[in-house]
């Protein structure tokens, strides 16, 4: 009896060591707010944009085998949209920028339709902008012919049900990351291993989602705080932009300009892979959106907003948890 005391003792002392330990380790919104005091900055800091328009399709345009941006909406297509790459790049060299075309989504039955068709395609051009000018350095088009009256041109495979095609880039940034280098391939076609992993992603969802429904905004920070701290040294974000995106970006409950905010239970999800297998999410099936996603609305305006929190998971090697990238 005594040597179970004991034991008991001594598990009861380790556990609470450890609890301290991870308390002390523990980042808090003040460590986000002092990011741009670890990260170094650099002489010439080159951000690149890429300038997007589509028409007549669904589509993925994926830099590094990372969603830059996905589109399966019910509308004919998307207009100029500018994308930051810099937080899909970890060091220079060659990206590769992945486009995905499927079908539209017919505005009436509000399914995809069969093929691509003639209308469909994705455009882009990507800027660099360094000291506040910019400079068009690439620019693509998916394969199109101009019409020449007579019915012929548009897309050039529009009897396809699907389009892919991959491009490479060279784009230049000074820093050097190496997360997903140092990062285990967690795809695997082990249906069992698949499973448990299935198990551990859904657990790292709920605990987001229990954070955002009971927790602090510090509990919030420090699990995402690796996160925060690669697009800091990606995006090159000053004291204030640091500071302005942690207070806004982030709706939280207890934020001062709210009135509601809810997230809803995670379901109706695919697990999908990205950065050749290294990155694991959960995403709608109906949209392809972020699992994790509810709503909010801010004090003095009459309609709430949807909001969809993207939450990307990666295990670093020599890890037994799965971290926020």
């Amino acid at each position: 009896m005594r040597f179970f005391l004991v034991t008991i003792m001594i598990c009861l002392t380790a556990c609470a060591q450890e609890n301290k330990e991870n308390k002390k380790n523990m980042k808090t919104s003040q460590d986000i707010y002092n990011l741009p005091n670890e990260i170094i900055k650099y002489n010439e800091e080159p951000l690149y944009k890429l300038i997007l328009t589509s028409s007549e399709c669904s589509f993925y345009l994926l830099v590094n085998d990372i969603p830059l941006y996905k589109f399966f909406g019910i509308s004919g297509g998307v207009g100029a949209t500018s994308l930051p790459m810099n937080w899909n790049i970890e060091k220079s060299g060659k990206q590769k920028i992945t486009i995905k075309m499927y079908p539209k989504f017919n505005s009436n039955s509000k399914e995809m339709d069969e093929n691509l068709g003639a209308n469909a395609g994705v455009k882009f051009s990507i800027e660099r902008e360094i000291n506040d000018e910019d400079e068009t350095i690439f620019e693509f088009n998916t394969p199109f012919k101009e019409f020449n009256g007579k019915g012929s041109g548009g897309f050039l495979y529009p009897e396809r049900t699907y389009y892919e095609e991959t491009i490479y880039v060279d784009l230049k940034v000074p820093y050097s990351l190496s997360i997903l280098e140092k990062a285990q391939t967690l795809y695997t076609e082990d249906s069992e291993k698949l499973k448990r992993l299935e198990k551990e992603v859904v657990a790292k969802y709920n605990q987001i989602r229990d954070i955002y429904l009971s927790g602090s905004k510090d509990d919030l920070a420090n699990i995402n705080f690796t996160k925060e701290k690669r697009l800091t040294e990606q995006m090159y974000f000053t004291k204030e932009e640091i500071k302005n995106g942690w207070d806004n970006d982030y709706q939280f409950r207890t934020d001062s300009n709210l009135e509601f905010f809810d997230l809803k239970p995670v379901e109706n999800y695919k697990m999908t892979f990205y950065a050749d297998g290294k990155i694991v999410c959960l995403e709608k099936i109906n949209n392809k959106k972020s699992a994790l996603w509810g709503g909010f609305k801010r004090k003095g305006k009459d309609i709430g907003t949807t909001t969809y929190i993207t939450v990307y998971l990666y295990r670093p090697k020599g890890s037994n948890t799965l971290d926020v990238y």
